[in-house]
């Protein structure tokens, strides 16, 4: 029972230092490294007790032997390399032994097993001392000759009717998913079975969706996600807590603090949780942010404006879901646009992406039915798909001239978009990148462009479709044109007139060979009805003098 007290005094004391990754202290010999083979993840019909995570201690003199157990590496795994750290304590405190055991691998392979590896470590003269080695970290006390055996040992157990897993040889306990109503206060510790368990974690599905929480208040122990031993939180962990007010952390918490009831991490660089249900229509993220995490804003319905501070360099699918967001705007230092930052911003209008951006993520603006244009800073060269999916106000868009490629789905829907540039640098145009963009009239694909994907201009009713380039012939199938108004004239190059006449049911016609872009000069009665202007409107009557496309040609009308 001694044991057991002063291993819970320790662990209290743990959550006030710091991480004894940063304390320097006397490297003790670690030698005798042995380690077996790669293990079967079904060691034959032994008890599920013996394929645990164990860590077994035993001391001679100053002479500590370890294995560790059942260790999950890469099957490649070759060797491990170990090491270890003393510490002398303070008045009051415990010495802390720190031993780092790291497999080496060459050449990963995908698979996992367990690895069981003992050494031993020299010189080390107390019995009682401040444990962490891989996933436990407590006060232990030996016995000489006697083997002390901790196990991971985990149990699911509800208390004042909510829900936690207990780690039985730390005396932790994680919150996971329960039926969290109005202001929630988590406690410090719990009480189960005549023992104490500090809540040090909390399950990254522990609070996600729940909409009936309307405050929570963490405890000061709280300090990671899922018995981490790495200290911090990943994501939101209140994504979609759609009556969440405000957040509280209690003083002395290492990791986590509440600015404003906003959710951030001790030092203030990254923001975790802007509530859903915080009803301030603008808010401007504090200097020395340097990130702003997944989903941190999502589905705030009140919310109109952010401004991000330009020290901000990573910013995660952040306003996924904002529906009343109309203004963002963001900092300069950004290199990326994650997926989904802004899918579902009903009301976003504009946004200008800073030059720097050189990657757009999946469905980044989809579902921005308000969003009317968009510019592209030269400094992007890729996207991933559906970028601007159900964007269905989008008129303009200025394309990156160092955009490699036109990726799947990303017009799908636009069905107000009336012009587009594809630039010189795009290589691919892929699979349903412009269907039922049934306000684009005219097309221009560049001769840059050598494959294109399936249903790429379903739902289109273009005047006029121009292909330059050369496409491979495996990519020249029926599917290209699947959905397509049939009505529309196809121009391609002259020795590609027969290739597409196999697959495309409507009329196809060489593209003509214009020298200074300008074919013909024909009177205001020629063909007056074939004509289109430059935003491809089919001219009605007679012309005025100008510049048109008659059969894909330009002729100038005097």
């Amino acid at each position: 029972m001694r044991a057991k007290v002063l291993q819970y005094v320790a662990l209290m004391i743990l959550t006030m230092v710091l991480n004894i990754n940063d304390v320097q202290g006397q490297e003790l010999p670690v030698s005798d490294t042995e380690n077996s083979a790669c293990l079967s993840n079904v060691q034959g019909d032994d008890d599920e007790q013996d394929r645990l995570p164990t860590i077994i201690l035993e001391k001679e003199g100053n002479i500590l032997s370890m294995q560790v157990l059942n260790y999950t590496s890469n099957c490649a795994t070759q060797y491990f390399d170990v090491s270890s750290n003393f510490t002398e304590g303070s008045e009051g405190s415990p010495c802390t032994l720190y031993v780092d055991v790291k497999p080496f691998y060459n050449g990963a392979v995908r698979c996992l097993c367990p690895f069981n590896v003992s050494f031993t470590v020299h010189d080390l003269e107390p019995n009682a001392f401040f444990l962490k080695c891989w996933w436990y970290e407590g006060l232990v006390e030996l016995t000489e000759g006697e083997p002390l055996v901790l196990k991971d040992i985990k149990e699911d157990a509800t208390i004042d009717g909510f829900n936690y897993t207990l780690r039985k040889a730390l005396r932790h306990a994680m919150v996971k998913k329960s039926d969290w109503t109005g202001e929630v206060r988590i406690p410090l510790e719990l009480s189960y079975e005549g023992q104490t368990y500090s809540v040090t974690s909390m399950d990254v599905e522990a609070f996600r969706g729940n909409t009936a929480m309307t405050k929570v208040t963490l405890p000061r122990t709280l300090v990671n996600m899922n018995f981490d031993n790495e200290k911090g939180i990943s994501g939101n962990p209140f994504n979609g807590c759609s009556s969440l007010e405000s957040i509280e952390v209690e003083e002395g918490n290492p990791v986590l603090c509440v600015v404003d009831g906003v959710l951030f991490n001790k030092e203030k660089t990254i923001l975790y949780t802007f509530p859903a249900a915080d009803n301030r229509t603008s808010y401007t993220v504090p200097d020395g942010v340097t990130r702003i995490e997944g989903n941190a804003f999502s589905s705030n319905q009140f919310l109109v404006s952010v401004t991000l501070p330009d020290d901000v360099s990573a910013l995660g699918s952040a306003f996924f879901g904002c529906t009343n967001l109309e203004e963002v705007r963001l900092p300069s230092h950004l290199k990326s646009l994650a997926g989904y930052t802004f899918a579902k911003c009903e009301h976003l209008k504009s946004i200008v992406i800073p030059e720097g951006v050189t990657h757009l993520g999946t469905s980044l603006f989809s579902g921005c039915s308000s969003l009317t244009t968009v510019t592209m800073p030269d400094s992007v060269t890729s996207t991933d798909y559906a970028v601007f999916e159900d964007c269905t106000s989008l008129k303009n868009v200025t394309l990156s001239p160092n955009l490699n490629a036109i990726n799947q789905k990303m017009f799908l829907n636009c069905s107000s978009l009336t012009e587009i540039q594809i630039p010189e640098s795009v290589v691919s145009v892929l699979s349903n990148a412009f269907k039922n963009c049934m306000s684009l009239k005219t097309l221009d694909i560049p001769e840059s462009v050598n494959r294109l994907g399936n249903s790429v201009f379903s739902g289109c009713k273009f005047d006029s479709l121009l292909i330059r380039g050369i496409v491979e012939s495996r990519w020249v199938t029926e599917w290209v044109f699947d959905g397509m108004d049939t009505w529309t004239k196809l121009y391609v190059q002259p020795s590609e007139v027969e290739k597409y006449n196999r697959v495309y049911r409507g009329p196809v016609y060489p593209l003509p060979d214009e020298t200074n872009g300008i074919s013909d000069i024909i009177s205001p009665t020629d063909n007056s009805s074939d004509l289109f202007d430059l935003q491809g409107r089919r001219v009605i009557g007679n012309p005025n003098r100008g510049i048109y496309i008659s059969d894909g040609r330009k002729r100038v009308v005097k």
